[in-house]
């Protein structure tokens, strides 16, 4: 078995030769480490990626639902260390970095990356030779590795191509998007992704780089999906989600919370709170203070008109109808905020939606609400009606067949 170059740069060795027939080699022992020998020696500091998060030479998993913004942070990060300025305050490790995705397209990274530079302040041109970017969309043959029918794993072309990118680039830090396109194997089983997470760490500690692999959660709502072999083969696995309150609807669409799902170098539970702020993440202090007030009174209204529609369709459903008079027994403020549906919202709260949702035209007044036994209509507060869709113009003249006849 002769191995390229780039194969025996990452420390691959071929395997012993056997002639046929000839009895097997000895096996040889481990490689046994002596800590006598560390007497009087200190030890050497743990390198960082992204201290106390994402640790050097070694294989991290970020998990996510889908829209919570993982690929973003992934290329945010990978921009950062580029570019060698802090992600989201904290300082990062500076020198070359990847992103590949196999769920982006090319103009999609160009969108997100123009984002990025404008809000991290950095140059597109400054990033040359500094950080690469790779869609694999439409490709077939993402995988990274396949399993036999027992089992053994065994590495694919896109793996060459990825180590050999890693060399010539020189790569300290490579973004994996995601596990679902490079990962061929079966995640239930625990032998597999034992295998494939050895893979990636192999990559990071043979060429000297860092590697963080993106996936999503399983339905019920951990933060891995498959069996707990992810969770057991990685020494570090970050979750990023959008807070949301006891009923599980969000708090804050556009805010983000970043938690250490588990940390075997570091402290477990650590988080950290940013936004999505004009197609990049930030800090609420990064933000300027006019700014800063401008996005709280978007959100606060925001709310204001949830919490209106989310009680308006259930006193809908439960055939009482409200009123936009403030002299009505049913001014639907006073009533929607005794409803638990208002979760803590306020009549005052509810005054402004009211306002607000039937300027924009969200709400009218003399809605039909619902139909008494007599089947008289009783009316009040209510959702718009859905403009119907517009017709397709129809043809002046006759359909006329290949031959130009008249159909």
């Amino acid at each position: 078995m002769s191995l390229s170059p780039d194969q025996q740069h990452c420390g691959v060795r071929p395997p012993p030769k056997q002639q046929p027939g000839a009895p097997p080699a000895p096996a040889k022992g481990l490689r046994l480490l002596n800590p006598a020998s560390w007497a009087g020696l200190v030890p050497t500091s743990r390198r960082w990626a992204l201290p106390g998060w994402i640790p050097s030479r070694q294989a991290t998993y970020l998990t996510g639902a889908g829209s919570a913004g993982k690929s973003l942070l992934a290329q945010q990060l990978c921009t950062c260390i580029a570019a060698g300025v802090p992600f989201l305050g904290m300082e990062v490790s500076n020198g070359v970095a990847i992103y590949v995705t196999c769920e982006d397209d090319d103009d999609e990274l160009q969108r997100r990356q123009v984002a990025i530079c404008e809000s991290l302040g950095v140059s597109l041109e400054s990033l040359a030779g500094q950080l690469h970017l790779s869609s694999l969309v439409g490709e077939v043959g993402n995988e990274l590795a396949t399993f036999d029918h027992l089992g053994r794993l065994a590495t694919t072309p896109r793996w060459a191509e990825l180590q050999k990118t890693v060399i010539d680039t020189g790569a300290i830090f490579v973004a994996l998007d995601n596990v679902a396109h490079l990962f061929s194997g079966n995640e239930i089983v625990r032998s597999q992704v034992a295998g494939f997470c050895g893979l990636l760490n192999r990559l990071a500690i043979e060429c000297n780089t860092t590697v963080l692999f993106l996936g999503h959660p399983n339905k019920k709502g951990e933060d891995f999906s498959g069996s707990t072999a992810w969770e057991n083969q990685v020494r570090s696995r970050l979750f990023i989600e959008t807070p949301t309150d006891k009923d599980g609807d969000a708090i804050d669409p556009d805010v983000r919370k970043l938690s250490v799902g588990k940390a075997n170098y570091s402290r477990n539970g650590e988080t950290l709170s940013f936004r999505w702020h004009r197609w990049a993440f930030v800090r609420e202090e990064d933000i300027e203070a006019t700014e800063r007030a401008r996005v709280a009174a978007e959100i606060a209204a925001a709310n204001q008109d949830t919490a209106f529609l989310r009680c308006l369709a259930k006193i809908t459903e439960e055939k009482r109808a409200t009123s936009a008079s403030k002299s009505a027994s049913n001014y639907a403020p006073k009533m929607f905020a005794a409803m638990p549906s208002a979760k803590g919202m306020t009549s005052k709260g509810f005054e402004a939606a009211l306002q607000r949702l039937l300027h924009t035209g969200k709400i009218v007044n003399a809605a039909k609400v619902y139909q008494r036994d007599n089947r008289a209509w009783v009316t009040g507060l209510g959702l718009a009606p859905t403009p119907a869709p517009t017709p397709a113009p129809t043809l002046h003249k006759p359909c006329t067949d290949p031959d130009g006849d008249a159909a």
